[in-house]
């Protein structure tokens, strides 16, 4: 009976162990090894509370001067790993002095750590819902709002001056309208699978500066655009051209109009394993204090700036889910360069890589 129980405790995947009345470890199962990479015989004869930081350990000294009863209780506790990594346990303890067999205390932990990742994971959804309710609420209201009180000045107003409450009743909608646009966005990133396709950079590229000059006056803008391919790129066309139109279109929004013609030098490197894709202007830039917010959700510098405040964080999200990188350097009133790195897709064991991770 007794090696009975004692195989189905070595198979168990929680880690179990037997202490004396001073922590000191009397016995551990193989799980200790699978879950923290310590081998038993580095554990046996240590006191318990040598594995764990000092805050941890004054945790659970807290729990067990509780007292120990035959009916257990659970606690929490963080216990680092020896690759670095912090592992979570719910820890329960059983006192089972005086028996023949055990003569000890059994200490169970039970690995977390996935459930801690996955509550954390909620908690920020939650946190990122309720402010992205809030938000939207209001910039959704804020050009209708404008909007009504546009017509009723048009329509107590003389003839003359309709032209004009008419075209700022425009810009009013087109606002509402790319911020639509941003949510949208915002919601195919957050649920649509990555589609696998061929992407030709150099023609995505130019049809986004084309549709972005139909919407913004790029009359004082040099758009210089360099692509090098040595290989054809695999990527989800959709999600690059969401990344492309956040870019260059802050680029054009931000361009410093004091310093004559403004440049936007744009430069991909197409290669088998990743693209480069480089975004440089000439504008006003981004004061340091900033530079590390721009990728928060509705995060605007002041109230003047132009935009949603969603767009570098779908920029960042969507990049993310494409097992991406980007990187923003800036000077104030000198410019700024947005550095993005994607995978190149091209074989098919990559894009089955890349959905299982997203």
């Amino acid at each position: 009976m007794n090696s009975m129980f004692t195989e189905l405790v070595e198979q168990s995947r929680d880690i179990i162990l037997v202490t004396d009345n001073d922590f000191r470890v009397k016995y551990v199962n193989e799980s200790i090894h699978n879950i923290l990479g310590l081998k038993k015989e580095e554990v046996i004869g240590q006191i318990l509370f040598d594995f764990m930081a000092p805050s941890q350990e004054e945790v659970l000294r807290r729990f067990l001067s509780k007292g120990i009863s035959k009916d257990s209780d659970f606690m929490e506790v963080c216990i680092p790993c020896k690759a670095q990594k912090n592992t979570y346990f719910d820890v329960s303890i059983v006192d089972f002095f005086g028996s023949s067999s055990v003569n000890g205390q059994v200490i169970t932990l039970r690995d977390i750590t996935k459930r801690k990742k996955i509550e954390s994971q909620l908690i920020k959804a939650n946190n990122e819902l309720d402010h992205f309710m809030y938000k939207t609420s209001h910039d959704l209201r804020a050009p209708l709002l404008s909007s009504l009180g546009l017509v009723d000045l048009a329509q107590r107003d003389e003839e003359s001056r309709k032209y004009e409450y008419l075209r700022m009743i425009e810009m009013n909608l087109k606002r509402l309208d790319a911020f639509i646009e941003d949510i949208n966005s915002f919601y195919r990133n957050e649920r649509l699978v990555i589609v696998r396709e061929i992407v030709d950079m150099k023609r995505l590229v130019n049809e986004e500066i084309n549709r972005l000059s139909m919407l913004y006056d790029t009359s004082r803008i040099n758009f210089n655009l360099k692509v090098n391919r040595i290989s054809d790129f695999y990527s989800d066309k959709s999600r690059v051209k969401t990344v492309l139109n956040n870019i260059l279109s802050n680029a054009i929004k931000y361009a410093d109009h004091n310093k004559g013609d403004s440049e936007i030098n744009i430069t991909v490197q197409v290669m088998p394993d990743v693209c480069q894709i480089s975004v440089e202007d000439n504008g006003i830039g981004i004061r340091p204090e900033y530079l590390s917010k721009i990728y928060q959700m509705f995060y605007r510098a002041d109230e003047n700036a132009k935009g949603s405040g969603l767009g570098l964080y779908i920029v960042k999200n969507t990049i993310e889910k494409l097992g991406g990188k980007i990187n923003a350097e800036s000077q104030h009133r000198l410019g700024t360069t947005f550095s993005i790195s994607l995978p190149n897709l091209v074989s098919v064991s990559m894009q089955k890589q890349d959905l299982i991770m997203n």
